[in-house]
């Protein structure tokens, strides 16, 4: 009886420890953070201080209002004092969609719940500058202030670092009703100490383009992570953890202007547009029928491929032309973005005599000079030759003589039949006899004649390659004895002339020796190193140079062009090796 008692006790003993055990697991959830900021991310812990499989997390109540990365899970077991401690962490990083007050709602893990956690979100602010000590922080700058509508701004955030950021990440600046692009520059790195502290500077650059007009500001990029902390246990033992961090830097203000009231046209805003024509049309024959390939390039700065304008050619209704599809390209020239449009195409004449191709302008707002201008492909006209008589014709007179020979014998084998009637066969046999001796003759003879009328026409090409060689000799020794003006000592002649067609030869000749892809003037000074106010300048004087060569106006200054000129061939000596021929893509 005794030991029945005992067995009892003890049962009674476990069941009570298993009932406290029971009613002590709890659930708990900890934020590193109640008041966050609009993109940053903080914490959230969860604990269950007890093992098993039966804890899972579901975490399905938090997408509505939050960016949930994670969770990541971790399981320890500890003995103090003889106590055996068991425990399950989750943890989670998230990041506020919007502002405003909201709760993170009870979460279930098993059949355990935590309690709900109220997070304050404000709009991202200037708080987010720095972490303490200025350890890590944000630069930011931009290389305008004030742009017109749909003008690219460039914003160069530096972000000093001086502690080990885990898992750390850079989130792109923001700006409402804008385009923003990150520029690939390779995250260029590099080192230098402030008041004492060495630190690791990483360089970003983002091309913004604004769509609306008005006063805004440039909210900072904002860099996320953590940074490892050692935190006291007790007197003999640490422990690391990892603190979140959300840094930004300071805001820009911009003023957006409209397009002008003036401007005309679709709106197109560049510091450099360039329209050239690939292809020397006027440099080639061509026949009814024939395809004519024509290659337009639209080549704009400082714009994005998908800002392109396009390039009506505005031919007429009855033109048959067929269009390849656009090549679009972008890449950068002398440090400066570039976008490109090429269009191909073939055209198709239906009928001989002029066709005339009709001019094509595109016009653009200059965002250096703020005034509204032109690129421009002039009109051209075409001399279109009739087709070729058709060869057919021949064929058929060929084909009508065949016919009549083979009358012709046939009526041979007539006669020759009725005098064989009339006569003998023996003298037919002789009549057929005769006619295969005549026949092996006439083409012995018609072979004969061929291979005679060949060796006449070699002949004849012969004597004359080697009497026009004669003649280039002729011509070109006599310049040999003598020093030959270079392009640019002939141009600088022909200006002192003042002759606008002969300048324009010479001066196209001389910026071919230096750039073979060069086909017309306006194409100069996309080539040429001169400074900018010197290029408007010398573009201005080609246009009165083109249009003293078509006879529309006499004021074109000789003497302005001449010392540009000079001043061209001086940089492009210093500039030589610099100097970029093609858009890289």
């Amino acid at each position: 009886m005794p030991f029945l008692h005992k067995c009892l006790s003890v049962i009674l003993l476990l069941i009570a420890i298993s009932s406290s055990a029971s009613a002590a697991t709890q659930a708990t959830a900890s934020v590193s953070n109640n008041q966050v900021f609009q993109g940053d991310t903080f914490i959230l812990t969860i604990e269950v201080n007890d093992t098993g499989s039966e804890y899972q997390l579901d975490t399905s109540a938090l997408t509505d209002d939050f960016k949930v990365s994670g969770p990541s899970r971790s399981q320890s077991t500890s003995i103090i004092n003889g106590d055996i401690n068991r425990k399950i962490t989750w943890v989670l990083r998230l990041q506020a969609n919007k502002v405003g007050d909201f709760t993170i709602p009870a979460l279930a893990i098993g059949d355990l719940l935590t309690d709900p956690i109220t997070i304050q979100v404000k709009e991202a602010g200037e708080e987010q500058q720095s972490t303490s000590g200025d350890t890590i922080f944000i630069e930011n700058s931009v290389d305008k202030t004030q742009v017109y509508l749909d003008q690219p701004i460039i914003l160069e955030s530096k972000i000093y670092v001086s502690e080990n950021i885990v898992d750390g990440d850079v989130q792109a600046p923001t700006l409402a009703a804008a385009n923003i692009e990150r520029i690939s520059n390779d995250n260029q790195q590099t080192q230098v100490i402030l008041n004492g502290l060495r630190y690791k500077v990483f360089t970003y650059q983002y091309q913004i383009t604004p769509t609306e007009a008005g006063d805004v500001e440039i909210t900072s990029p904002l860099l996320v992570g953590s940074i490892r902390k050692n935190v006291s246990v007790s007197d003999w033992q640490n422990r690391i953890i990892s603190q979140p961090i959300n840094i930004r830097g300071n805001s820009i203000a911009i003023t957006v202007k409209p397009m002008p009231a003036n401007y005309q046209g679709d709106w197109l805003i560049s510091e450099d547009v360039h329209l050239v024509e690939n292809n020397n049309l006027q440099a080639a024959s061509y026949t009814v029928g024939d395809p004519i390939t024509r290659s337009i390039s639209l080549r704009v700065a400082s714009i994005s491929v998908d800002k392109m304008p396009e390039i009506k050619l505005n031919y007429d209704s009855s033109l048959r032309y067929y269009p390849d599809q656009d090549d679009l390209k972008q890449g950068t020239l002398n440090g400066v973005l570039y976008s490109q449009r090429t269009i191909t195409h073939a055209i198709i004449a239906d009928k001989s005599g002029e066709l005339v191709l009709p001019e094509i302008r595109i016009p653009w707002w200059n965002s250096k000079t703020e005034q509204q201008e032109f690129a421009t492909l002039p009109a051209q006209t075409l001399t279109i030759k009739a087709a070729l008589p058709n060869t057919n014709n021949s064929n058929q007179g060929n084909a009508s003589n065949v016919v009549n020979n083979d009358a012709s014998t046939q009526g041979a084998l007539s006669a020759a039949s009725q005098l064989a009637n009339n006569d003998a066969q023996n003298k037919l046999n002789e009549y057929v006899a005769e006619n295969e001796q005549l026949t092996k003759r006439l083409l012995f003879w018609q072979i004969s004649a061929l291979i005679l009328l060949i060796l006449v026409i070699s002949l004849c090409i012969y004597l004359y390659f080697v009497k026009t060689n004669k003649q280039l000799k002729a011509v070109v020794t006599p310049s040999n004895n003598k020093k030959t003006a270079t392009p640019y000592q002939q141009l600088l002649q022909a200006c002192e002339q003042s002759t606008p067609q002969q300048v324009y030869t010479y001066l196209l000749r001389y910026f071919q020796s230096q750039h073979a892809d060069i086909t017309q003037l306006q194409q100069i000074t996309v080539f040429s190193p001169l400074p900018d106010d010197q290029k408007q300048q010398l573009q201005s004087n080609l246009q009165q140079l083109e249009l003293a060569c078509s006879g529309k106006t006499h004021q074109w200054d000789a003497k302005q062009l001449i010392k540009l000129i000079k001043m061209h061939q001086k940089t492009a000596k210093i500039h030589n090796s610099h100097s970029i021929n093609t858009l890289n893509p």
